[in-house]
């Protein structure tokens, strides 16, 4: 069967464990006199079966004096937040989630809802790229997969109880902008195909999860450039684009005197364009460190 579009998912996703090779992982490092920076490739949300997270992560993070993760994680329970990714997420006045797509795929986002028991009604404002999200977070909640669970609340989590300075490289609002950067028809495609593949979707997420934890990120890679194939711009907007700006913030890390933990979504640290190929690019020694 084709593997669903499950692109959010994959920036955000879960599943059960599998045997460690020993050669490799999703964590890389960076050194030079007086100070390493570790990249570290992240699942957002996971399942108890996914549990124990792969033990180099937190040797890692033991090494490091400071956490870097996407978003300023001690920002995600502000009301502020909410309501800025709801404004971001809604339609203009006067204009319905039904004048964004075609009615085929309206249709099967309705008969979708209809089977999870949730009323269409409350997904009438959202924009596409929120309809998308929203799809893809129940699906993992109803998978078992909880956002307590991953890896960025349990790493900052730690962070506040150790009391290690955090930040983060971007602000919720502004990937949430990013899914409306796409077309109406770009987004109605991601969502229709997704539709159609949805009871799939554990099957992809299993296979996904299984070798990020397994340390093959030639695999890895190979999964996550296969569920972006449908919607080529994906690539480009959701991750491409992103690394770059995130390049002098690793840099001004390496510059500085402490080690510093880098956790990112794992699609960001494979394949060409991403951010361990751009710092090679530049002449850096990227080493990918063994998971005992």
């Amino acid at each position: 069967m084709k593997k669903p579009v499950i692109t959010a998912l994959a920036l955000i996703a879960a599943i059960a464990p599998a045997e460690t090779n020993a050669e490799q992982s999703a964590v890389w490092s960076i050194s030079d006199e007086d100070s390493t920076v570790y990249l570290a490739g992240s699942i957002h949300i996971l399942r108890e079966a996914d549990l124990p997270i792969p033990k180099i992560f937190k040797e890692v993070y033991d090494e490091s004096e400071e956490i870097v993760f996407e978003i300023d994680m001690a920002t995600m329970n502000h009301p502020g937040t909410a309501m800025k990714v709801q404004k971001i997420g809604t339609l203009p006045k006067g204009v319905t989630l039904a004048d964004k797509l075609k009615p085929e795929t309206v249709k099967k986002f309705k008969s979708y809802l209809e089977k999870r028991s949730i009323p269409y009604e409350a997904f009438q404002k959202f924009t596409p790229g929120m309809a998308y999200l929203s799809m893809a977070s129940l699906e993992s909640l109803r998978m078992g997969a909880r956002p307590d669970l991953g890896l960025e609340t349990q790493y900052f989590n730690f962070a506040s109880e150790d009391k290690k300075p955090s930040r983060g490289l971007e602000t919720v609002e502004f990937q949430m902008s990013r899914f409306n950067e796409f077309t109406d028809e770009e987004m109605d495609e991601a969502l229709s195909k997704t539709l159609d593949e949805i009871e799939a979707m554990a099957e992809s997420l299993d296979e996904l999860i299984a070798t990020w934890k397994s340390g093959d990120m030639k695999e890895l890679e190979e999964l996550i450039m296969e569920q972006m194939a449908p919607t080529p711009r994906i690539k480009e907007i959701l991750l491409d684009q992103r690394n770059l700006n995130w390049i002098p913030e690793i840099e001004k890390s390496l510059a500085e005197k402490h080690d510093v933990m880098f956790l990112v979504g794992a699609a960001h640290l494979v394949g060409e364009g991403s951010v361990i190929d751009l710092l090679r690019k530049k002449g850096l020694t990227v080493t990918n460190l063994e998971n005992d």
